[in-house]
């Protein structure tokens, strides 16, 4: 996984809510890693913290790393923004799907770097990471992958 370059000046955007549910998954990707909730029973991944598998309802979930690579499940192309995401547009929404399975893991991100008409379903893309200047957090973005 990679690093994007941070963009100069004040971050406007609204940041997630740091919970001790979600800590874990912040934390990772300040050492720009990414990890997702994986159940020890069954082996299913899933990507936001839940109580329980969501395949075998096991309450034995550990954090686990993944690769950041994937394919493009599903995307969005965003031509009106909301608040301060109206200087970005139009800007790509992915539901990107992990290579890691058995069960799909979807994760859901901005992709940046590659015109939205050269997008496709299945195309290879991978997680990157951006430090937010000033607040003390890393965020996870899509970009193209090249095989």
């Amino acid at each position: 996984m990679s690093s994007l370059s941070t963009m100069p000046g004040r971050y406007l955007k609204p940041l997630p809510a740091v919970s001790d549910e979600n800590r874990p998954f912040f934390d990772a990707l300040k050492h720009h890693q990414f990890v997702v909730p994986r159940c020890s029973d069954c082996g299913h991944y899933s990507w936001t913290p839940h109580p329980g598998c969501r395949t075998c309802l096991s309450d034995n979930i550990g954090w686990t790393p993944v690769s950041g690579r994937g394919t493009i499940y599903s995307f969005t192309v965003v031509h009106r923004g909301p608040g301060a995401f109206d200087f970005d547009v139009p800007y790509v929404v992915v539901l990107g799907e992990l290579i890691e399975q058995p069960r799909p893991c979807l994760v859901l991100g901005n992709l940046v770097g590659t015109p939205s008409e050269e997008l496709y379903i299945g195309m290879p893309i991978r997680l990157a990471f951006e430090e937010i200047p000033d607040e003390d957090i890393t965020m996870w973005r899509w970009v193209a992958h090249q095989q």
